[in-house]
């Protein structure tokens, strides 16, 4: 089955369109590709902010469960939680939105992000210096359902050891910054002994 027969499949916005002149009322966090990390999140600290010259509709902004995907390499899609829902998605990104129940969006968000899957959007990447894969693909991609409950099986485990990788991470931020403060007291202390 076709990714397109089960989500709409379309670019984001291209900014210069709805972009105002002057500052403006209309202020919308934006996602730009300083936001997507490799593992599959958004930075939010890195979000740019864009001023409209009207309020955006809200196919321009991002929706809790879309699936943003980069249309550069390293090509990584990100699942849209409540956290970063109302993101202008500028023209950089692909915006996959599930409308078909037999589809979870945490479970393609995983798929996306796969090895095997990757290849094949590098495979299919356009030969120009940045390497663009076009909507189109994307739209056009070939998938097997899988059970819904094997979906949420793979999809649950998943969002479960990425967050277990980003506690990890956050500890060991943690520890290095525990470790300078122990080192620096130390060597403080030993100047204060000679």
């Amino acid at each position: 089955m076709k990714l397109q027969d089960l989500a709409s499949v379309r670019s984001g916005l291209v900014l210069s369109r709805k972009q105002a002149k002057e500052p403006s009322e209309y202020r919308y966090p934006l996602i730009n590709l300083r936001c997507i990390q490799q593992e599959g999140t958004i930075q939010l600290k890195e979000a740019d902010i864009y001023e409209a010259k009207e309020p955006l509709k809200e196919e321009y902004l991002s929706q809790s469960g879309d699936i943003i995907v980069r249309l550069t390499a390293p090509y990584t899609a990100v699942l849209i939680d409540e956290t970063t829902s109302g993101m202008v998605v500028s023209s950089n990104f692909v915006v996959i939105r599930v409308e078909d129940k037999s589809l979870l969006p945490e479970y393609l968000f995983w798929l996306l992000n796969t090895e095997k899957i990757k290849r094949k959007i590098y495979e299919n990447a356009t030969s120009n210096m940045l390497g663009a894969v076009n909507a189109r693909f994307l739209a056009d991609f070939e998938l097997a359902l899988l059970s819904v409950e094997d979906q949420r099986k793979i999809s649950q485990f998943n969002l479960l050891a990425k967050r277990e990788r980003q506690l990890l991470r956050m500890l060991a931020d943690e520890k290095e910054k525990y470790y300078a403060g122990v080192l620096n007291q130390a060597y403080k202390r030993a100047k204060k002994g000679k």
